[in-house]
């Protein structure tokens, strides 16, 4: 009896062990773009701008349910991320989706992109065009909000 009592702690431990090793592999498996398991995040939002912003990202699916519906602050010259709901964590066949994307509550954007695959993101870059970042001018129109997707 006394050695089974001394048994379980040392049981429970090798448990404890084998668990956090197959928590610490899917990890990695889950980050490495080579893995036919990753999953590229659902969008990234870049701001190149000196300037910081407020950005509001919805998504609607194809039945025009809204699936995200966030608001997102950005400091100058940086990024965020927003991973992939649990629903479309595995998602085999493409699927459209409408991002609408409201920049310091003026100036929107509205984007119907495919995502492909697991391997698919979006990208929202403000104040650039094609890459290429331009500068604030007050005289010209609103700066547009580039959506596209992108391949991981």
């Amino acid at each position: 009896m006394a050695s089974k009592i001394r048994n379980k702690p040392i049981i429970i431990g090798f448990l404890l062990i084998i668990a956090l090793f197959i928590y610490v592999s899917l990890f990695f498996i889950f980050k490495e773009p080579s893995s036919p398991y990753f999953l590229a995040p659902f969008f990234v939002i870049h701001n190149h701008d000196v300037n910081s912003h407020e950005v509001t990202v919805e998504v609607l699916d194809q039945h025009n349910k809204s699936i995200i519906n966030q608001t997102y602050s950005l400091e100058p010259r940086s990024d965020v991320s927003q991973s992939r709901p649990l629903s479309l964590w595995l998602q085999q066949e493409k699927r459209e989706y409408t991002f609408k994307v409201t920049m310091d509550g003026q100036i929107t954007n509205k984007g119907n992109l495919e995502i492909l695959d697991s391997h698919t993101s979006v990208s929202i870059r403000l104040y650039t065009v094609v890459g290429e970042t331009i500068p604030y001018d007050k005289l010209r129109e609103p700066i547009p909000i580039l959506i596209e997707a992108v391949e991981y």
